[in-house]
């Protein structure tokens, strides 16, 4: 089940409005399409359109390539072998293409949205630019995720290498302690997370998302080292502003903080004063969570995500709370009453389990009891 909060500009969630502020339970069917989303996987959220996945078969929802279908059934390579299980295939998409990705034989395709008849074939197993033997995919290794925005594609191994681009060249990570378990984008700057709980960034450091204390970019991953004694188990990225969530259920935020997306509420001179009034933060800031008089929560944090310029976390009691840009609904408030929040504010109290999934502009909370 998925509840939603955000925009639905493109109608990419079947709904009628075009922005939704109250998480919103989704539960369309569509007939001649054979489309449940009640029975959906969902794979990705985008500015204009959604992914979603039931059993071999792929969903466009909302509009692409400046057209609109509302909902696209995505027809797989000819040469796919539909034997193989439905958990090693997957399905990535920006504004320009969309990706198919077989895990377990290390293939994408790339697809063109303006021109579906465009396919290209990518075999990491034998494309792969070798420059010495340490650089081959080893034949036993898999795809585990693939990351892709309009700017940028990382591909995340089984045996935690990262390949960056869609013609793939190895990420060097061999200074990184521990094996890459996940890889994160933003839109100028990448985030990686080993699984010795190290955290790594990478790429434009101008609005201080890198972390580091500085506004220099990096070409290659740079632990952060104001993390280096904190094990941290999640980390997510934003339009330029990052997450890290630790083995105790401590948030830690940092990067641009011109709409409060950040969530910090107490004072620190350790904090960059922006035009809004509000501070950015160049290095990862322990986040309190406090409640309507303003007493700390000491509830841990359980789960987090961000969009574009806001932040969702669930706490142990699985409540929903959220800060930054709200223009679409995404907070979960009113956008006439609530255009911008700069502190975590309760906004949903879930019944259950959930796992919240973040678009650029929206807010996802799927119920894992009835999780596909």
């Amino acid at each position: 089940m998925y509840r939603i909060s955000g925009t639905n500009l493109f109608e990419q969630w079947l709904e009628e409005d075009h922005i939704i502020s109250d998480f919103r339970i989704i539960s369309r069917t569509l007939e001649n399409v054979n489309f449940d989303v009640q029975c959906a996987k969902l794979l990705q959220v985008n500015w204009s359109y959604n992914i979603f996945q039931i059993k071999y078969d792929f969903f466009l929802t909302g509009h692409w390539s400046g057209k609109g279908s509302k909902v696209l059934k995505v027809e797989l390579p000819p040469e796919y072998n539909t034997c193989v299980s439905e958990s090693n295939v997957t399905m990535v998409g920006n504004d320009y293409n969309i990706i198919f990705v077989d895990k377990k034989n290390n293939i994408l395709w790339v697809m063109d949205l303006q021109n579906k008849n465009a396919l290209k074939k990518i075999n990491l197993n034998t494309e792969l630019p070798l420059e010495n033997s340490s650089k081959r995919l080893r034949r036993d290794s898999q795809i585990l995720k693939v990351v892709l925005t309009n700017n940028s594609c990382l591909c995340l191994t089984t045996d935690g290498k990262v390949y960056n681009g869609l013609l793939p060249s190895l990420l060097d990570t061999s200074h990184c302690i521990g094996k890459v378990c996940d890889v994160r984008s933003g839109y100028e700057h990448f985030i990686l997370l080993t699984d010795a709980g190290r955290v790594y960034t990478w790429g434009n450091g101008r609005r201080l998302q890198l972390g580091h204390g500085t506004l220099d970019n990096l070409d290659t991953p740079t632990e952060i080292e104001a993390l280096a004694g904190i094990k941290i188990t999640k980390i997510r990225a934003g339009g330029w502003h990052c997450l890290a969530l630790s083995e105790f259920g401590d948030l830690y935020t940092w990067g641009w903080n011109d709409t409060g997306q950040l969530g910090v509420t107490h004072p620190d001179t350790k904090g960059v004063l922006n035009r809004e009034g509000l501070k950015s933060y160049p290095l990862p800031t322990l986040v309190d969570i406090l409640d309507g008089n303003e007493k700390q929560i000491d509830l841990d944090v359980k789960d987090i995500g961000c969009g574009s310029r806001h932040t969702a976390i669930m706490l142990e009691d699985n409540s929903i709370w959220t800060t930054g840009y709200n223009k679409y609904g995404q907070l979960g408030f009113s956008p006439e009453n609530y255009p911008t929040v700069s502190y975590f504010k309760k906004t949903f109290q879930c019944d259950s389990s959930s796992v919240i999934e973040c678009g650029n502009w929206s807010t996802v909370l799927i119920n894992m009891n009835s999780a596909i």
